[in-house]
């Protein structure tokens, strides 16, 4: 009895384990062919030449602080080489770190907006505000037409010692208040281009100057300064048209004075 049972294990055994093996083999093969190797993301990132197109066909943006400091507010006000939407990286210093974050902004009606906070939000809503904001670059790639891409440098100063005079990050652009004192945020961007049309050659960047509040209500003339080894005419954009200022230039410094501007340019007389 106990040889016949053996013999019958002897058989019965390798015939159930190739049994299960045939299962294993038929489940694994039907699983490769039900479910598909994920496709790979066929979306790229738009990396375009960067300030290649002249200044005069550059978009003319604008940042601007909010009333407690905590976001920024990009905005586009005029695209002058087509295109229908803007892909955009922000990049800052805050303290010792660097942050950033980006968007995508359609085109269609001008001027758009964009507002962003300096910080984190939660998945539960809880904020962590940066702070010690010093500035830092905005890339911004325009889509739509023939793609190009613009890159400018911007600074922010948080006025808590009430300070009346303030400069770009390249140096080149200052301007000077005493008025300035009473504002809290405030920026100076190198913007990419600028608006309307200038028949003149620039001999520098478009500055722009914002705050938290309106700077058209200072009660005195803002001094501006442009640090240049050429001689040139100080004009601003009042928000309507461009303004020849009155300009004096000496060791390397053209400077003038007047109502504040919403952008500033150094043009050759």
């Amino acid at each position: 009895m106990k040889i016949a049972l053996k013999k019958k294990l002897f058989i019965i055994v390798p015939a159930v384990l190739l049994l299960i093996g045939g299962i294993v083999f038929a489940v694994n093969r039907s699983n490769k062919l039900t479910t598909p190797d994920p496709a790979p993301s066929s979306k790229k990132k738009v990396q375009s030449p960067v300030n290649v197109i002249p200044v005069a066909d550059r978009p003319y943006l604008r940042l601007e602080p909010s009333s407690d400091g905590h976001y920024i507010t990009l905005t586009v006000k005029e695209v002058k080489k087509s295109a229908n939407q803007l892909d955009y990286e922000m990049e800052y210093q805050t303290g010792s770190m660097l942050q950033g974050f980006g968007g995508l902004m359609k085109l269609d009606k001008l001027p758009v907006s964009d507002k962003k906070l300096f910080g984190s939000q939660s998945a539960g809503g809880a904020i962590t505000y940066h702070e010690d904001i010093k500035g830092g670059n905005l890339l911004a790639q325009f889509t739509g037409g023939e793609a190009y891409a613009v890159k400018s440098a911007w600074r922010y100063f948080t006025n808590s010692l009430k300070a009346t005079e303030f400069s770009s990050q390249d140096t080149k652009f200052s301007v000077k208040n005493a008025d300035l004192s009473k504002y809290s945020y405030l920026i100076i961007y190198n913007s990419p281009g600028y608006p309307a049309e200038l028949k003149q050659e620039l001999l520098s960047d478009p500055y722009v100057l914002s705050a938290e509040k309106s700077l058209q209500t200072l009660s005195s003339k803002l001094e501006v300064s442009f640090r240049s080894s050429e001689e040139g005419q100080i004009m601003g954009y009042d928000g309507s048209k461009w303004q020849e200022m009155s300009t004096t230039y000496s060791d390397g410094l053209a400077q003038a004075s007047g109502p504040a501007m919403d952008v500033y340019v150094l043009v050759k007389k």
